[in-house]
């Protein structure tokens, strides 16, 4: 092939690229190539903005819908208290109601209202007094047994001497052997029985109840179990712990009964 005929053909090749080239631009920017290269950084920042954008605001509607969640879960938690503390005044009520169709000698229901302010004390005040029919020395109790006795009274209100206190005793048996003696407090959380001989066979575990021949509390009354018994060394009378059946520091809600007569 000769030189220029090779030149011809190369020619009619670029001619025909041209031509090419020109009628697939003919509606398009012919910079539009260069254009996209240059804009394309600002498209890729303007993406990135506005994906932070929407994940920021994203974040934010997390926020706030956990936050709805736990005040949420707060209010629940604070209604099943609620719920929880009614029901429990209920089993605590219909207990007492129970006890006061059974006890003959029923006086008022009361409440506790306030610890006495005498730290020396184990007292507590009720909300019923004189005008409720309660009278100094009446014994107070609950479902699961005797509480202390009223030793002062006014109209509306009345205090209460607690089954623990040093100054508070009351004339006992042990259900079992039917042995009778005197508990005392001890200002602690703890009793003593007093003048069981060292002869009487004492258990730990034994139960104590109210014997009534002291004219003040009523027979039978559930006082306590034996929780400590100690003969060495004892030459007159056992040594015997006695753990209430009643905590002073658990009372809510209290029955006042009538004092025992020594003629019923």
């Amino acid at each position: 092939m000769s030189k220029y005929r090779k030149r011809f053909i190369v020619l009619i090749v670029l001619v025909s690229t041209a031509i090419a080239l020109m009628s697939f631009q003919h509606n398009r920017n012919p910079f539009a190539f260069f254009d996209s290269i240059i804009s394309y950084p600002f498209y890729a920042l303007d993406q990135f903005t506005t994906n932070i954008t929407l994940t920021i605001k994203r974040m934010q509607r997390t926020f706030e819908e956990n936050k709805t969640l736990r005040e949420e879960v707060s209010r629940l938690g604070l209604e099943k208290q609620q719920y929880r503390e009614i029901f429990l005044e209920n089993e605590r009520m219909k207990a007492l109601l129970s006890l006061k169709e059974r006890e003959p000698r029923y006086v008022a229901t009361a409440r506790i209202i306030a610890r006495g302010p005498d730290k020396l004390l184990n007292t507590a005040i009720l909300d019923k007094g004189r005008n409720s029919g309660l009278e100094k020395g009446m014994a107070v109790v609950t479902p699961k047994g005797l509480v202390g006795k009223v030793y002062s009274v006014l109209n509306s209100y009345s205090n209460v001497l607690l089954l623990e206190d040093a100054n508070f005793s009351v004339a006992v048996r042990l259900q079992n052997s039917r042995r009778e003696g005197v508990l005392s407090g001890t200002g602690n959380d703890y009793c003593l029985l007093k003048y069981i001989p060292p002869e009487e066979n004492v258990e730990k575990g034994d139960m104590v109840i109210t014997s009534g021949i002291d004219g003040i509390f009523p027979a039978g009354l559930p006082v306590g179990v034996v929780s400590k018994v100690k003969k060495e060394g004892i030459e007159f009378c056992q040594y015997i712990e006695v753990q209430p059946f009643q905590s002073g520091e658990k009372i809510e809600e209290v029955i006042v009964l009538k004092q025992e007569s020594l003629g019923s």
